[in-house]
């Protein structure tokens, strides 16, 4: 029987969908290794012991969570024993439709954005364990149009916001895969985060971790009067 998968609370969880959707093997692959304790790496380099436990970033990222909400993501990064190391300006554009691929951006030309930031940031341990993490603030014309925006961007495999090249920051070319991904909806605003690995070795739920706190920080300052 076909499938589908959504991301719930950073997980890709698997959805019967009467037989039109599509099973996407990097989902399941994401599942295994999280329920294995695996872990996810980046470039070698770094500690050999992932730098955080999954028990560790359950324990502490409600308070992260919390300071990024209030804007203070110096503050909830070092809550979960990381801290900023880089951060690109923030990129507005006035749409979505250029920097969106696959069925997420069918759904922008439905659902047109108003406005859209993007932000680039690297964090690390004292080890070196490095991850990059994304974070797109769209805002729509309607909390409707943001509904069906987010009811395609939710679903793992249907494309994405992209991502601002991890160049920016010094880094060689990361893609992003969405197997570490998080929304966050406000009215007719989505915030969405992406975690990967740059450098080290990682547990997948501390990177799920990485994308739920991201997802709190406020959209940049210049446009929280359009939200």
């Amino acid at each position: 029987m076909a499938g589908r998968w959504i991301t719930k609370n950073g997980r890709p969880v698997r959805i019967d969908d009467g037989g039109g959707g599509k099973i996407v093997v990097a989902g399941l692959a994401a599942i295994m290794m999280a329920g294995s304790g695996g872990v996810v790496g980046g470039a070698a380099g770094a500690g050999d012991a992932p730098s955080l436990s999954a028990k560790t970033i359950n324990a502490r990222k409600g308070d992260a969570k919390r300071s990024a909400r209030k804007g203070n993501a110096d503050k909830a990064w070092r809550r979960l024993g990381m801290r900023q190391i880089r951060r690109s300006r923030d990129h507005p554009r006035a749409g979505c439709v250029r920097v969106t691929w696959g069925e997420v951006q069918q759904a922008a030309i439905r659902n047109p954005c108003t406005s859209l930031d993007r932000r680039l940031i690297a964090i690390a341990d004292r080890s070196g364990n490095t991850a990059l993490i994304s974070v797109a603030w769209a805002r729509f014309r309607n909390n409707g149009d943001r509904r069906r925006f987010q009811r395609v961007i939710d679903v793992y495999g249907t494309g994405d916001i992209k991502p601002l090249a991890a160049s920016k920051l010094g880094f060689a070319d990361i893609r992003f895969t969405g197997r570490f991904y998080h929304s966050i909806p406000k009215m007719a605003r989505l915030t969405v985060a992406e975690a990967e690995a740059v450098k080290g070795t990682f547990n997948p739920e501390v990177l799920d971790g990485f994308a739920q706190v991201a997802a709190e920080l406020p959209s940049p300052p210049n446009n929280r009067r359009r939200r």
